[in-house]
């Protein structure tokens, strides 16, 4: 599947999350990164989760997308987190390191 679908949904106890599907590159990191300014504008102050677990490929572009997305939220004391199943999207986060500064979550059910 080339291109990209985010899907917004408002989860629980101030939980947002955007569902998305697809490949994460230089030709779709733009749609994500606005998605993500989307949330963080949003007045109620959610915390955000990405759900990546349906994405079939992020390539460094994506990567660095979520780290600044991290670094925003947590400069406004709210909480960021990816959900990130196996499969190549998984193998980069494990390989990039980043989990040691955004919380990685299986599932969102696993977010409390």
């Amino acid at each position: 599947m080339r291109g990209l679908s985010i899907e917004n949904i408002d989860l629980y106890n101030g939980w947002f999350s955007l569902a998305v599907k697809g490949e994460i590159d230089l030709a779709t990191v733009d749609e994500l990164e606005a998605a993500i300014d989307q949330v963080f504008a949003n007045p109620g102050d959610h915390h955000l989760v990405v759900d990546l677990t349906d994405s079939s490929f992020m390539d460094s572009t994506g990567l660095k997308a979520l780290v600044m997305a991290n670094r925003k939220f947590d400069e406004s004391g709210r909480s960021f987190a990816i959900a990130v199943s196996r499969g190549p999207v998984s193998r980069l986060i494990d390989l990039s390191g980043v989990q040691s500064s955004i919380r990685v979550v299986e599932s969102t059910d696993d977010l409390t």
